[in-house]
């Protein structure tokens, strides 16, 4: 084949591309290879001050703890104080003998509350990052200024047990009831009847209700073989008394007039109820009686003699009042809901002037602003997990209202409430 000038001409104009391809084939190479090494250097500038960082905060960290552990409040030799914590200012870096290529600069700032019972500060951490840009952590906090000796009364009480009350039972255990020596109390709700309620020492909870127990065994005689015939089953102990104050206008402290025949009911609310609460009350009167060389101060029945315990002779000190104890056996939940009330016997409860009127003595221990917890003595219980005692009425003529009272508080002038005699009214 013979080629003609014609056909040459498009091989000559296509010399010089592979030339050209790789020199745009370099540059692109070139550029990539800059944006991988800038890429590179972010990653580690990133890198590094995440690491810095992650240093400072352990070292705000460590100044807090630091400040936390002081050995004393007030200012001693040698001893790092509460007293002493204060704003300050240094420098860690490996001048200092800190092992970094970096120089922190650690800021405290301290500001105390205005009572003086707590300080509130702030750790700033600032350094300068691989680029020359400056950078800082804050870490606030609070610390309370407790005497660090306090901290070991955490040690006194074991942990997951009850806190032991009167004798090394349960708070929940009234003081008369007969220690059994099985881990377990028992008393009378009457004295001259025939039941008794058996107590778990340790949770304060009845056990047991014992029935044809000898009226002539007294509670402080009571052992375990007086108790049989009893029934078994977890209640709840709601206990109390009930004063009377006939006076115009009626005195909430003292209230020792005469009692009125009555009985206490409980009403539960909010579920079916395993067994139906029992109440038993009795009227007492409070003597003094020397027995050994000393002498004490006991509640005996209304009509009791000395004879009743054992002695010749006793002084009465003008004391009356009815004491009760009602049992209530809890939902499957461990709790109830419901009410007390007292029911009349030979007297009716209204407004009238031949009417009496009953009040609770009820106290805002919580400082909530109301009668809202159960303890407290409200006019409806709600979830009851516990036994509940001090749950007072008063009795009062019905045209009077019930007392306000009058606080007793500690001498010396101390703010705090030692006895709160006010009342509300219950029923009606």
């Amino acid at each position: 084949m013979t080629f003609t000038a014609d056909n040459a001409l498009p091989l000559r104009a296509q010399r010089g591309t592979t030339l050209l391809e790789a020199l745009i084939a370099f540059l692109v190479l070139s550029i990539g290879i800059l944006t991988v090494g800038r890429v590179q250097s972010h990653l580690r500038l990133g890198s590094d001050t995440a690491r810095q960082r992650s240093e400072a905060v352990r070292l705000g960290q460590a100044e807090l703890e630091s400040l936390r552990g002081f050995a004393v409040g007030a200012a001693s030799a040698g001893l790092h104080s509460y007293a002493e914590i204060a704003s300050a200012a240094a420098t860690i870096d490996a001048a200092g003998g800190y092992a970094t290529h970096t120089s922190y600069r650690l800021q405290r700032d301290v500001e105390p509350s205005t009572d003086g019972d707590s300080k509130a500060m702030a750790v700033t951490v600032a350094w300068d990052d691989r680029s020359g840009q400056p950078q800082r952590i804050v870490l606030s906090s609070m610390i309370v200024g407790l005497e660090p000796a306090y901290s070991a009364a955490l040690a006194l009480a074991p942990a997951h047990a009850p806190v032991h009350g009167t004798f090394k039972r349960s708070a929940w255990i009234p003081l008369f009831a007969k220690d059994l020596g099985n881990s377990k109390s028992a008393f009378k709700p009457v004295a001259a009847g025939s039941l008794a309620f058996v107590l778990d020492n340790r949770s304060g909870l009845v056990e047991g209700v014992c029935s044809g127990v000898d009226p002539a065994v007294a509670t402080s005689a009571l052992t375990t073989a007086n108790l049989l015939g009893c029934t078994a089953g977890a209640a709840y102990l709601i206990s109390g008394t009930i004063r009377f104050s006939f006076a115009t206008p009626p005195s909430a402290e003292p209230a020792h007039d005469p009692p009125l025949d009555l009985a206490v009911a409980l009403t539960p609310t909010g579920g079916t109820y395993p067994l139906s609460p029992s109440c038993a009350a009795e009227a007492l009167k409070t003597v003094r009686v020397t027995v050994g060389g000393g002498e004490r101060v006991q509640d005996v029945p209304l009509a009791a003699t000395p004879a009743f315990l054992g002695v010749a002779s006793w002084s009465e000190t003008g004391d009356r009042h009815v004491a009760y104890h009602c049992l209530v056996y809890p939902l499957a939940n461990g709790r109830w809901s419901g009410h007390t009330s007292i029911v009349p016997a030979g007297w009716t409860i209204g407004l009238g002037p031949l009417d009496r009127r009953v009040c609770r003595y009820a106290t805002d221990l919580d400082g909530s602003g109301s009668i809202d917890a159960n303890a407290e003595h409200p006019a409806d219980y709600v979830d009851v997990s516990t036994p509940l005692a001090q749950q007072n009425f008063l009795v009062i003529t019905g045209t009077q209202a019930c007392p306000a009272g009058n606080p007793v508080r500690i001498a010396g002038g101390v703010d705090d409430v030692f006895v709160d005699t006010g009342t509300l009214a219950h029923q009606p």
